[in-house]
């Protein structure tokens, strides 16, 4: 009974979580932040004229963008680099992305696995020490291929029994290059340095490939470890 009342009791704290990245999200586009977002230079010259807000500014989006998908990070971090620079504009983004990575994870873990229950009438077991670092070294490796989404494995991360540390270390080294990659882009736009940018397409291209190697390196040498891991890691659905 009791163990009832407390899954009742988080997965309404769920559902709340989840009205209120709705709700902060209506607010934005009532006040017009929204549409200021996807107006690089309108944003860009709004953020300059902030000052020391507009860093926590340009943070506090990049954390929510995380939460919540339909703010476009992508602009954001564009901004970052054109207001900041490469380098300071490329720390505030990982600053925000790591905040809004470790806020996602962390809802997960603690609502995520009974919200499941709940909806679904069924729980997933995962094999828990084994695969830690297998884990941590595929959400290093996703944190590296920008099309593989982030707040979506933010979001699933938290329903695995990654420790947070490994989780928080894989994120933040992870999002490292393409942090850079948007800074610069967005600085060089500012400059309109045609060398700039080429070299920022350049980067862009390596940034997709490497990854992609290295994981093929990684599975090949290991295919057969692999394939156990993924046998045993997600049990049978039970009950």
């Amino acid at each position: 009974m009791k163990e009832n009342k407390n899954l009742t009791s988080r997965f309404i704290l769920f559902l709340l979580m989840l009205m209120s990245l709705v709700m902060i999200y209506l607010l934005l586009k009532q006040y017009g932040l929204i549409d200021l977002i996807t107006d690089t230079e309108t944003f860009k010259s709004y953020v300059n004229g902030m000052g020391l807000w507009g860093i926590i500014l340009i943070i506090s989006l990049m954390s929510f963008a995380i939460l919540f998908k339909l703010l476009p990070s992508a602009a954001i971090a564009l901004v970052s680099g054109a207001v900041y620079g490469h380098t300071w504009g490329t720390i505030y983004i990982i600053i925000g992305a790591w905040i809004g990575a470790i806020i996602a994870f962390s809802i997960t873990r603690i609502l995520g696995k009974d919200a499941i229950f709940r909806l679904s009438g069924r729980r997933v077991y995962i094999n828990e020490e084994h695969s830690q670092s297998w884990l941590m070294w595929g959400l290093f490796i996703s944190r590296l291929i920008p099309i593989i989404p982030y707040d979506l494995m933010s979001y699933a991360m938290g329903l695995t029994p990654l420790k947070l540390w490994r989780f928080s270390m894989a994120t933040l080294i992870g999002v490292i290059p393409t942090s850079f990659l948007l800074a610069h882009i967005g600085g060089e736009l500012v400059l309109t340095d045609i060398t700039g940018i080429f070299n920022g397409m350049i980067i862009t291209i390596l940034l997709l490939i490497i990854p992609v190697i290295i994981l093929l390196i990684v599975i090949i040498r290991n295919r057969k470890f692999i394939h156990r891991i993924f046998l045993n890691l997600f049990k049978e659905f039970h009950v």
